[in-house]
């Protein structure tokens, strides 16, 4: 016989028979146990109203004699409507009154300040002069007096209305103000009232109409305070049906602990067996093995745990054999990032290793433009860059990861940026920000589609690691490259010297080729600059060409190369500048050279100007020899047209003229 049949056969015996037999004994039980507790709680709701009553009656005296204040006499004197906000400010204060009337010594009524009673619709309130002769309980209120100096009385007191009641409404029970067997106030709903509205017994028990059970008490001068409450209540299905839940409760759960402890061997044991060894597999011992004591359900379970126990551990060996291999290569792959100088074989190489690291099926790095307002495809592996373009900051998966310098992975739980245009529309990607001193140099991507396994924290952790190691490996690269352009820049000026704006055009060159982006280039000479060196020395006329560099810094751009090219000659590699940028460039450099006499203090002033050729790729050559070949032409003829002016090659009308 199976687990799960004789686990059904003492579930009946147990817990379905001891059921059946106490639904019978609960549903002749409950029913006189509940209306036995229901009268119990009716002379107690009385006791609360008659302590609330004698409460407040004995407090009545004491109360008026404070009402008129010695330190503030009332107005006795005055206007009726004086004593009235006297007497209505006495009774703001006070939370037992509820009327205060000053009756003169002749009976009639001075002032008076009352509270609105809360009697039953119907019911008339007494009037003042009532309330004032009646010289103790009334039929809807309780009064007390008190002689004031000589000249009258002061008449105070309460109503018997909701306000006595309220306090003392104790589950359920109806509680009722009755005067000469006339309800005057309760607690019970509007229809109840009416129902009650009889002859009224007295102190007595009483039964009034069918299906209510109530209890009374005397107050005194015909008023009385009863009790009641539905008897239907008592015996409501609800409270049966509750009541026999709760006992059929108890007993299921007696017979549940004795099913427990018959079922214990046969359960408890295996379970807790699995339990045991299902926590030393996730602590990582994978040697755990459970005993196999029987063919039913428990001993195919421990079979298949020990078979899942046996292949979990093989494929956990496989895995940390793989990773360490993989955790060798990328520290092998970081020890040869460190030792390159040559950016792009090791801006490569972390491409590639970062794609092998993670399997992924693509990887590329985006750098920045020169003016780091774009990222553009500068290596991929798996993608072609042709088919991609720029990715502004802040956009896309990208530029987010440039902008706030996080790792972005996705999928993501919430949700993530989204891919722009521009980039792979790849569902499973990680993106890591590169860093050189303490600045965002490059993002490294890598893709997966979407029936490839998706990327793991490890796999992010790999690429944070090798992305850590890159940084390191470009600020090498980057002193490496410091010191080489230590070594291209003029010994006189402090800029660029030939050599160094040779190479950089290179750059400058490819990137406009490969985005069709144009750029400029132009060519400066001093004008008449022989004729300083002859008449001031050339120790002045070094000085003047140092000023001259520093003039023409100051209006370029950072991304802009400027350099000394021979002589008296300059040139400016401006990046990303058509022809009508460039000549405003040139317009700047024109107002810088004249804008005041080069030379220091004390030294002789002297007014020079300067000659600029303008070329522009591609319109004016499409290689960097062609383009300064062209910006010479135009030099020569600005030379030729009077000098201190722009011009661009091959248009005499494109050409600034000098200020007048």
């Amino acid at each position: 016989m199976s687990l799960q049949r004789r686990l059904t056969i003492f579930f009946m015996v147990i817990v379905i028979i001891p059921l059946t037999v106490a639904g019978f004994v609960v549903q002749r039980i409950v029913g006189r146990e509940i209306s036995k507790r229901t009268e119990l709680s009716l002379p107690g709701a009385l006791s609360s109203v008659v302590t609330t009553f004698e409460q407040r009656t004995e407090m009545l005296d004491e109360r008026l004699n404070s009402t008129f204040d010695s330190d503030d006499p009332p107005p006795l004197a005055g206007a009726s409507g004086e004593l009235d906000e006297y007497l209505q400010d006495g009774l703001m204060t006070d939370e037992v009154l509820d009327f205060v009337y000053y009756v003169s010594s002749d009976g009639s009524i001075r002032g008076s300040a009352e509270n609105t009673p809360s009697f039953l619709k119907g019911v008339e309130r007494p009037s003042p002069q009532e309330i004032a002769s009646s010289g103790g309980t009334g039929h809807a209120y309780v009064t007390a007096s008190v002689p004031v100096t000589g000249t009258g009385s002061l008449v105070g007191g309460f109503w018997l209305d909701d306000e006595i009641l309220l306090g003392a409404d104790q589950k359920g029970v109806g509680l009722s103000i009755v005067v000469d067997g006339r309800v005057i106030a309760s607690t019970l709903p509007l229809d109840w009232p009416k129902k009650l509205g009889v002859e009224f017994p007295g102190t007595f028990r009483a039964d009034i109409g069918d299906g209510v059970i109530a209890r009374a008490r005397e107050l005194g001068n015909g008023v009385s305070v009863m009790a009641s409450i539905p008897a239907t209540r008592a015996s409501s299905a609800s409270s049966s049906v509750l009541k026999s839940i709760l006992v059929l409760l108890v007993l299921a759960l007696i017979g549940t602990a004795a099913l427990a402890i018959l079922l214990a061997r046969l359960i408890t044991r295996p379970l807790d067996e699995v339990s045991l060894a299902a926590q030393a597999v996730s602590e990582g011992r994978f040697d755990q093995r459970i005993p196999v004591r029987s063919r039913d359900e428990v001993g195919r379970l421990a079979v298949a745990f020990n078979d899942m126990t046996d292949r979990l551990a093989s494929t956990i060996g496989e895995l940390q054999s793989s990773r360490s291999m993989l955790q060798r290569a990328v520290r092998r792959v970081g020890e040869t990032l460190r030792s390159t100088h040559e950016m792009p074989q090791l801006l490569e190489s972390l491409l590639n290793t970062a794609a092998d690291a993670v399997g992924a099926g693509a990887a590329i790095l985006w750098m920045f433009t020169p003016t780091r307002e774009e990222l553009y495809p500068a290596m991929a592996r798996g993608a072609v860059l042709s088919q991609l373009g720029r990715v502004k900051v802040g956009e896309g998966v990208v530029g987010v990861a440039a902008e706030r310098g996080t790792n972005v992975v996705l999928p993501s739980l919430g949700g993530g940026p989204i891919p722009s245009r521009n980039e792979p529309r790849s569902p499973t990607l990680i993106a890591v920000p590169l860093y050189s001193h303490e600045r965002i140099m490059a993002v490294l991507v890598t893709y997966k589609q979407a029936a490839e396994r998706p990327f793991h924290d490890e796999d992010v952790e790999t690429l944070a690691f090798l992305a850590e190691q890159g940084g390191v490996a470009v600020e090498n690269v980057l002193l490496h490259e410091e010191a080489q352009r230590l070594s291209l820049t003029d010994g006189l000026t402090g800029v660029y010297n030939r050599r160094y704006l040779q190479m950089q055009a290179r750059q400058v060159l490819a990137t406009a080729v490969r985005f069709k982006r144009p750029f400029s280039i132009l060519m400066m000479d001093l004008d008449h600059f022989k004729h300083v060196n002859d008449t001031f020395g050339h120790s002045r006329g070094d000085a003047i060409l140092i000023e001259f560099s520093k003039r023409v810094s100051g209006t370029l751009r950072e991304v802009d190369t400027f350099a000394r090219y021979g002589g008296e000659e300059f040139v400016c590699l401006l990046s990303e500048t058509a022809v009508d940028g460039a000549m405003i460039t040139a317009a700047k450099i024109l107002e810088a050279v004249r804008s005041g006499p080069f030379g220091e203090r004390g030294d002789p002033p002297v007014t020079l100007t300067v000659s600029i050729g303008i070329a522009t790729f591609p319109v004016h050559g499409e290689t960097f020899r062609s383009l300064i070949e062209s910006a010479d032409r135009a030099l020569y003829g600005a030379k030729t047209e009077g000098r201190d002016r722009a011009r661009t090659s091959g248009d005499p009308l494109q050409s600034l003229q000098p200020a007048t």
